[in-house]
């Protein structure tokens, strides 16, 4: 199993380009926001490495004692593989030890690939923003709001 590494505002290309072939065209990140987002002290990214390439990574906001998942993104050759879980747990161990006591993150509602996975790693479904994400042919998408409470012995 691979362990995740600290990203660093030197890695905001790798992430913009992991994010581009992640998302949709609209929704992808460009390196500006991300070396903007990295240089503030309460974000934090980690990423795991497959044969020196970018993976997989997460973007956190770390305001002790919450944790939001402002962005998870993983290379399609390496979807289903466990890698975003690996992230979120590695995160929970270093973070708790810092004071993490809850996660929180929003998702789009339409998004059920990644409701299903926070679901399955233990997050639960706390209310919604109606019409949150704009699509750019004009759709609004609600935003789901999900958190999961931290325990001490993290397992996923």
């Amino acid at each position: 199993m691979t362990r995740s590494t600290r990203l660093h505002p030197s890695h905001a290309d790798e992430l913009a380009q992991l994010h581009a072939r992640a998302f949709r065209p609209e929704d992808a990140w460009d390196a500006a926001a991300f070396n903007e987002l990295l240089a503030q002290p309460h974000i934090l990214a980690f990423g795991m490495f497959r044969d020196a390439s970018l993976a997989a990574f997460i973007l956190i906001q770390f305001v002790r004692p919450e944790a939001e998942i402002l962005t998870i993104a993983t290379a399609p050759a390496f979807q289903r593989l466990g890698l975003a879980g690996n992230l979120v747990r590695d995160a929970e161990q270093q973070l708790c030890s810092e004071g993490l006591e809850k996660w929180l993150l929003d998702v789009a509602a339409d998004n059920s690939g990644a409701l299903a996975f926070y679901h399955r790693i233990g997050f639960q479904e706390d209310g919604r923003r109606p019409d949150y994400y704009r699509r750019l042919e004009g759709t609004r998408i609600d935003a789901i709001l999900m958190s999961k409470h931290v325990s001490r012995q993290v397992s996923m």
